[in-house]
């Protein structure tokens, strides 16, 4: 049965179209993904289905009655001064109302014995009992276990949680009404693998359909069985395919469209040639009907021409790569038996590990596990009580990216900021930011006012001027868009130092990593291998 259809749907912004002509069905049980370029509309095609924007033009159905659920990635409410636990008891709305009628009634008949008040009383009670009135912190309890919120939040004010962490609620609040329709907007944002996997399951065992929009590979390959994907044209096209079948199926396309338009380009090419030969021969000869004939071919040419296929926008690549050092010693960072106290608890107990050079380590492990903390101690930044020793081998140098990235003079543009701190002329900067798609008027953009994702380009331009053999990253792929990724991990592909990075991207631990260092109540524990490679070794533990 068809949950949702939108059909033609096209809107603008001013003189700019964001897309034109998208259309898609999506059945019980279907998850389609949107991808494409930043800008081309992919948040603003969700809010257009949730109501929340109109569109230019065409149409959404959804089937009657059905609850959607909506998480947009910046979150709907932002001053509610509220219980987390009452924000989500409004997640359901019917029981909600019958439960104030009960409360009326039930005072009313403090002096009202009628039967019929009664039997109104009776009534209500078997509807809020057969709509799962006495389920709710059932259901409530269901969704904060299975997305790992600390209990304590329950009891804490919405408006004083951070970021991620209203994002979490937000999510929660989303898949409580039990909705037919699910529309997620950058779901994995802020969560940790162990969540990501529990709304994964959630999904897959969903009955509904469900849209999402996500620049996690991973997730989109384990989710969605269709991408609706925008080009850079506005045009939409389904794919019955996951993520990674899209590719394929993209570079294939690709290339069958190159071949189309050389074909179309060249048959026109050809007819040009033709009518030009036919008119100058007309003129020579002074006839009237070769000239007539040339005409004709040239007329015929430019039609072809104006319905000929559009060139085909190939991906870009980005050519980047790190500066490299002198190779350094053998074993890059050896810890041993490091602990870090906080005031309630050791956030890290007794560790110890060895890392190699050429090893590609992933830190892995939930919000709060201490695997920045542990970053931070290996490059000497940590405010925290320590104990034990880390020792740095000789002649290694350390790039480090942290996870939130912060200007000392927020005033200052890129342009100068960048100058400044590579130490290069103007030009040279220019054209370096141009790799990381920095146009003229980015520029000049003040560097406070850049975008999480901005600000991680301009740290890994920053990186590559300078000579390392070691590479530390903190959440790398957080806040940027997959065509940022892939510049990213171009330039990674080509490095053959080491690599230290703490992530949730299981696409990119897939990717680069050779062993993972997973961190749990204060412990580490070693796995080699990918992500797939630690997941498989660690479900068979789990099965013993």
């Amino acid at each position: 049965m068809i949950i949702l259809d939108v059909n033609k749907l096209s809107k603008s912004y001013g003189t700019e179209e964001l897309f034109n002509d998208v259309s898609f069905s999506l059945n019980e049980g279907e998850s389609l993904a949107i991808v494409g370029p930043n800008g081309c509309g992919k948040s603003t095609i969700l809010k257009i289905i949730a109501g929340i924007e109109s569109c230019d033009s065409g149409t959404v159905s959804i089937k009657k009655g059905s609850k959607v659920a909506y998480l947009d990635q910046m979150g709907l409410v932002e001053n509610d001064n509220r219980s987390v636990y009452e924000i989500l008891k409004d997640s359901f709305e019917e029981i909600n109302r019958i439960s104030k009628l009960l409360k009326d009634y039930e005072k009313k008949m403090e002096t009202d014995y009628s039967e019929s008040t009664i039997q109104k009383y009776c009534t209500l009670m078997e509807e809020f009992n057969n709509i799962g009135g006495y389920e709710v912190d059932s259901n409530i309890n269901t969704v904060v276990n299975g997305l790992n919120i600390n209990r304590d939040l329950l009891d804490c004010s919405y408006s004083k949680l951070s970021g991620g962490e209203k994002t979490l609620i937000q999510l929660a609040k989303a898949l409580l009404i039990k909705p037919e329709l699910i529309l997620l907007d950058e779901p994995t944002n802020h969560l940790d693998i162990k969540r990501i996997e529990w709304l994964e399951e959630y999904i897959r065992s969903f009955r509904g359909a469900s849209v999402i929009v996500s620049h996690d590979r991973y997730f989109l390959d384990k989710m969605a069985n269709q991408i609706l994907a925008i080009d850079d044209y506005g045009k939409g096209r389904i794919y019955a395919t996951n993520y990674s079948g899209y590719l394929v199926q993209r570079e294939k396309e690709f290339e069958r469209n190159m071949a189309q338009y050389g074909d179309e380009q060249e048959a026109i090419r050809q007819l040009e040639a033709k009518a030009k030969q036919f008119m100058a021969l007309g003129m020579g000869r002074n006839s009237s009907a070769l000239t007539k004939q040339g005409k004709t071919l040239w007329e015929r040419a430019q039609r072809m021409r104006a319905m000929a296929i559009k060139r085909p926008i190939e991906q870009k690549k980005v050519n980047v790569s790190f500066i490299e050092k002198n190779k350094s010693s053998k074993k890059i960072i050896v810890a041993d038996k490091i602990s870090v106290l906080l005031p309630e608890r050791k956030i890290l107990d007794n560790v110890s590990l060895e890392i190699n050079v050429g090893d590609r380590v992933a830190f892995l492990g939930e919000n709060g596990s201490g695997k920045s903390t542990f970053v931070k101690t290996i490059l000497g930044i940590q405010d925290l009580e320590v104990t034990g020793s880390i020792e740095i081998g000789p002649s290694v140098k350390i790039g480090y990216i942290p996870q939130i990235i912060e200007f000392k003079d927020g005033n200052q543009t890129l342009l100068e900021y960048f100058c400044r701190a590579v130490g290069l002329p103007d030009q040279r900067c220019r054209s370096i930011l141009a790799r990381f798609r920095f146009d003229s008027e980015d520029v000049n953009k003040r560097v406070k006012n850049l975008s999480g994702g901005e600000k991680m380009k301009v740290k890994l331009a920053e990186l590559l001027q300078q000579e390392i053999n070691t590479l530390i990253f903190d959440e790398p792929t957080n806040h940027i868009d997959i065509p940022t990724k892939e510049v990213l991990e171009e330039a990674l592909e080509e490095y053959s130092g080491t690599l230290i990075f703490i992530s949730h991207d299981r696409f990119f631990i897939n990717k680069f990593a050779n062993k993972i260092f997973v961190f749990n109540n204060g412990k580490v524990k070693e796995y080699y291998g990918n992500y797939d490679k630690y997941k498989e070794v660690s479900e068979k533990v789990d099965d013993k």
